[in-house]
């Protein structure tokens, strides 16, 4: 048997319940892994609070990586993944498990001098960034030192942002929640000129003044997971052939265990729009991305990897470590958004 936190419903973070699970034999091209550390993403709680499309219907198990010890392979003896391996994975949710039958085509092998810490916290958020940046917004075919703006440069995908930002001679400008994380950033390197702490009202003028003391006219890219009402002064502020990449709606997020309805239906109906035709007038493009439709793409998803790990990634930085049997509590600490990391379940058996 193993050990699982089940959704039975979607729309109430209490539900979330810890449960005993049949553990059965890995099939054909599966191995079972052990896992030490589960890594918590944004998308977890939407699924949880039933506002993620992409959620399975009926029951589930939240999460999309973990990290840990591969115990049995049911594979080809040429595979690269075998017994003993520490590894990292990739699933369609499922990895809030203390074990996983997992496809052999979605576990890795991570850098001999990370920990399984570092390892759960990296495939997910590395993914969106180096796909969002690269994929979408094509950094690479743009000239150095072409301008990014990137949201919550404090978190797991905005850190990771700012390594894809570095290793293309990307000229980065971040925003944050709270005075506390530019602090956080100065230490990890980043000049205080490239931090703007979000504020509803002073946020369009912060942009114009980072834009002068760069000397640029706009951003080439906007890496956006938050949106309005941040959306369209980064969207009217982006450069001719400049790429909105939008991938996430922090904005929607309640700050209850459920939803608040009528708030967030308020908040759809008075959603940002872009007209199509101001699009082309003014030569900016709108893109939006989802990791998770990667994860069917299996050949491109892995073309995807070995491109990225062209970068010489520094191990990711963890926030807090929550023991697998608090996961509530990790979810609504992610919630609040004041994490600087990643925030990981330990499992300890």
């Amino acid at each position: 048997m193993a050990k699982a936190w089940i959704q039975k419903s979607s729309g109430n973070m209490a539900a979330l319940r810890l449960k005993d699970i049949p553990l059965p034999e890995p099939q054909e091209g599966q191995a079972r892994v052990r896992v030490q550390y589960c890594g918590l993403n944004l998308a977890d709680v939407f699924a949880v609070l039933g506002l993620y499309s992409a959620t399975p219907k009926g029951p589930f198990i939240p999460g999309l990586e973990y990290s840990g010890i591969v115990e049995e392979v049911n594979g080809p003896r040429n595979s690269p993944i075998k017994k003993g391996d520490r590894v990292m994975g990739l699933t369609r949710f499922g990895g809030y498990a203390t074990h996983v039958n997992a496809d052999l085509r979605y576990l890795r092998k991570f850098p001999g001098k990370w920990n399984l810490q570092h390892a759960a916290a990296f495939p997910v958020q590395a993914l969106t960034a180096y796909s969002g940046l690269e994929s979408l917004g094509a950094l690479s075919q743009m000239p150095r030192g072409s301008t990014v703006f990137i949201h919550s440069g404090a978190g797991g995908v905005g850190l990771h942002a700012l390594q894809v930002c570095k290793h293309f001679g990307a000229l980065p400008v971040v925003s944050v929640g709270t005075d506390a994380k530019i602090r956080f950033l100065e230490e990890l390197g980043l000049n205080r000129d490239h931090i703007i702490v979000r504020t509803k009202k002073g946020f369009a003028l912060e942009l114009d003044h980072k834009l002068k003391r760069f000397k640029r006219e706009g951003f080439d890219i906007v890496f956006d997971a938050i949106g309005a009402p941040y959306f369209k002064p980064l969207y009217q502020r982006l450069n001719p052939a400049g790429r909105h990449i939008y991938y996430g709606s922090a904005n929607f997020m309640p700050s209850g265990s459920r939803p608040n309805y009528a708030k967030l239906a308020m908040k759809y109906l008075g959603r940002d729009r872009i007209d199509p035709l101001e699009m082309i007038s003014s030569n900016r493009s709108v893109m939006g991305f989802n990791l998770i439709w990667l994860y069917n793409q299996v050949e491109r998803l892995h073309s995807l990897y070995e491109d990225m790990m062209q970068i010489k990634w520094q191990p990711p930085i963890i926030d807090r470590v929550f023991p697998f049997e608090k996961a509530v509590e990790a979810l609504d600490y992610f919630k609040q958004g004041s994490n600087r990391g990643k925030i990981l379940l330990e499992v300890q058996e």
